[in-house]
């Protein structure tokens, strides 16, 4: 009978240690959860999100077409400037084609004069008309150079005009470009406090959203530049004004997770979640 109680007695103190065991294993492993937001809180995060890439991009608009002016002026300036470059060197060839021909005929001159003189003092036939068949070539030529000296005169006046009419341009555009910038400075100038503010808020709020839905909305921003995120109002996107099935609308206002428009990308949030 003692026996059996103490056995009894065992068996009772393992149960115990199991629940016990079993208890602290469930409150560690409760202590590890990690918080995760509600869903509600990201997507007030990505509204607020919207409207400071909203004011961001108020200010681009205001800036107006500067930047793209300013992007295609620099990249016709470099187009004209490589297309000078390359005038240039042509001119160079010429010129120097000009100095090699004339450096040419100045060599057949004193050829063709000695061997007039050598035909004197010939002493055969054959000779002499060796050296007259020499005579003969020289200033052929002599003629051919001056031909092309005369074409080269021609084309480097032609390209003189071309290079005299495209630096004038290069100067025109490069005030055009000057000008600009000075404007589009002047615009920096004037919201750089604001803007600096708008990106300084940005990258805190940025910080506070977890990468994917990030991702999500970055995506998305690059198309609409400020709103990414719509509100929906009467069963409709206030991005594109479609219209939304009600089961969506309800899933939507009910914000256990994050809905986009079928018609239009956008992120959807229920207008009684937001201060409009």
């Amino acid at each position: 009978m003692e026996d059996q109680l103490n056995e009894n007695n065992i068996e009772e103190q393992n149960l115990d240690d199991e629940q016990t065991s079993r208890i602290i294993e469930y409150s560690e492993n409760e202590g590890n959860i990690e918080h995760k937001p509600l869903m509600t809180e990201v997507l007030l995060k990505l509204y607020e999100l919207k409207k400071l890439d909203k004011e961001l991009a108020e200010i681009d608009d205001e800036r107006g077409d500067y930047p793209t002016i300013i992007e295609n002026l620099s990249n016709l300036l470099n187009e004209l400037n490589s297309k000078l470059s390359e005038l240039d060197e042509k001119k160079n060839a010429y010129e120097k084609e000009v100095r090699e021909l004339k450096y040419e005929n100045l060599e057949l001159e004193e050829k063709i004069t000695k061997y007039d003189n050598m035909k004197y003092s010939a002493r055969s036939n054959k000779e002499y008309d060796d050296i007259t068949r020499s005579v003969d070539t020289f200033v052929a030529k002599t003629i051919a150079n001056e031909h092309r000296l005369k074409e080269l005169g021609t084309l480097l006046t032609n390209l003189n005009s071309d290079i005299d009419e495209l630096t004038k341009e290069i100067s025109e555009k490069r005030s055009e470009l000057n000008e600009n910038k000075k404007k589009l400075n002047d615009l920096n100038k004037q919201f750089e406090a604001e803007e600096n503010e708008l990106l300084s808020r940005r990258k805190d709020l940025t910080q506070k959203i977890d990468p994917e839905n990030l991702s999500l909305y970055e995506r998305i921003n690059s198309s609409y530049r400020g709103e990414a995120v719509a509100v929906v109002r009467k069963g409709n996107c206030s991005g594109c004004f479609n219209s939304l099935p009600p089961q969506r609308e309800i899933e939507i206002r009910m914000a256990k997770r994050i809905f986009t428009c079928e018609s239009c990308g956008r992120i959807l949030i229920d207008e009684t979640l937001v201060d409009i």
